[in-house]
């Protein structure tokens, strides 16, 4: 949730998350469409080759999250 002109509203967006080394080799095999995570890492604009540009997300940690079940 996010508060912008005294109202709430849910703020999200969707965007591809580069994962890069072998120390997420692991972690990655056990994530699935709707697994859910905390990522750390930083946004950066990636420029395709024919021109177009993408905002996607470095992941340098990753972490499931338990879901209790």
């Amino acid at each position: 949730m996010q508060e912008e002109a005294g109202f709430h509203r849910q703020a999200w967006c969707r965007m591809p998350v580069i994962i890069s080394g072998s120390a997420h080799q692991v972690i990655t095999q056990h994530i699935t469409v709707g697994t859910q995570l905390t990522l750390d890492g930083f946004i950066s604009c990636h420029q395709a080759r024919n021109g177009q540009s993408k905002v996607v997300f470095h992941a340098e940690q990753i972490e499931l999250i338990d879901s209790g079940d």
